[in-house]
């Protein structure tokens, strides 16, 4: 397994991603349950887009932690 500067990085990126898209998600549920307008709960919509990238940022930098290379690289 290697851990340099790049994994960690994706994994922070990742896990940024994945904060703001759970918080987009709990306001936009709030929004719809406190208000009667049409389309007023889209940004949860925009929240699961945004915790599906994160989860995919997180997959993409544990293979790269984990794929095999030459040493030093």
């Amino acid at each position: 397994m290697r851990w340099n500067g790049g994994v960690l990085a994706g994994l922070l990126i990742g896990l940024v991603w994945v904060l703001v898209g759970t918080v987009t998600v709990v306001v936009g549920r709030r929004r719809r349950r406190a208000s009667t307008a049409e389309g007023a709960g889209s940004a949860a919509v925009i929240g699961v887009f945004l915790l599906v990238v994160g989860a995919l940022t997180l997959f993409a930098t544990a293979l790269l932690a984990v794929v095999p290379g030459a040493p030093g690289e």
